[in-house]
């Protein structure tokens, strides 16, 4: 009875993630045309943390090459199933951190988009939502940006969503990129205080911000490292997001 409770909140965690990220009326329209502002048809785009596939669905509709990253057992399988046969996707099924190896992934099964490998952020969520659960564990291979670019190039654009664990991901990166995001969450603002500066040193990017799905900017202008932490020290909401980072077309540093 036990396997079978747990078979259940498995499927019915799966169902969740496909209702926020899959089936939204208009969602795919939006997405369009949100990121038509970094990418053009034929781009190689890198979907750190890819999960259900809705960015890497609509990345492919727009005509980019898709890598998609995913060491959750369950969402690799739904990637298959979903993207397999298409000639500009590409699927990795390990997590990606700072240096390749091995690390342990926390599965969530009724809340699988909090899966992840940072015991520091789990426990963080933890004490911020008691009700939150990892039941069950996978051991993961570990990569890198780096060994990624080297196998496939360098992307134009590359989501990070990896649920605590951006600031490793970025350190696992030693060249610039021209455009990329990673999330950020109100419970751990000093974790994306370290994403920016880190980011800062890869080149001079300029910085934007969205709340969750939204694929909305909130700042008319783009920020500098500086002002993009001002952001986030100043920031009461209680909803997490993404920050987007783009390289300066001047040279030098301002």
């Amino acid at each position: 009875m036990k396997a079978v409770r747990a078979l259940f909140r498995i499927w019915l965690g799966m169902l969740i993630s496909r209702l926020i990220y899959d089936y939204k009326p208009f969602n795919r329209r939006k997405m369009i045309r949100f990121y038509s502002d970094f990418l053009e048809p034929g781009d190689l785009c890198f979907d750190v943390g890819a999960h259900t596939g809705n960015r890497t669905a609509t990345w492919l509709s727009m005509g980019a090459v898709v890598v998609a990253i995913e060491p959750q057992p369950a969402f690799i399988r739904l990637l298959e199933k979903k993207f397999t046969g298409n000639p500009s996707f590409s699927l990795v099924k390990k997590a990606l951190g700072n240096v390749p190896g091995k690390a342990t992934l926390f599965i969530s099964r009724m809340n699988p988009a909090i899966s992840t490998i940072s015991e520091e952020w789990k426990s963080v969520m933890a004490d911020y939502d008691p009700s939150l659960t990892w039941e069950d564990k996978a051991e993961t291979d570990v990569s890198t940006l780096d060994d990624l670019i080297r196998h496939y190039g360098r992307p134009v654009f590359c989501k990070i969503d990896v649920e605590g664990y951006e600031s490793e991901v970025l350190k696992g990166l030693t060249v610039p990129l021209k455009a990329f995001s990673f999330e950020f969450f109100p419970t751990t603002p000093h974790r994306t205080i370290q994403c920016i500066r880190i980011s800062d040193e890869l080149g001079n990017y300029r910085y934007n911000w969205s709340l969750t799905e939204s694929f909305r900017m909130k700042s008319i202008n783009w920020l500098t490292a500086d002002e993009m932490i001002r952001v986030v020290e100043e920031y009461a909401g209680r909803k997490s997001g993404d920050i987007y980072a783009r390289l300066h077309q001047e040279t030098g540093r301002s």
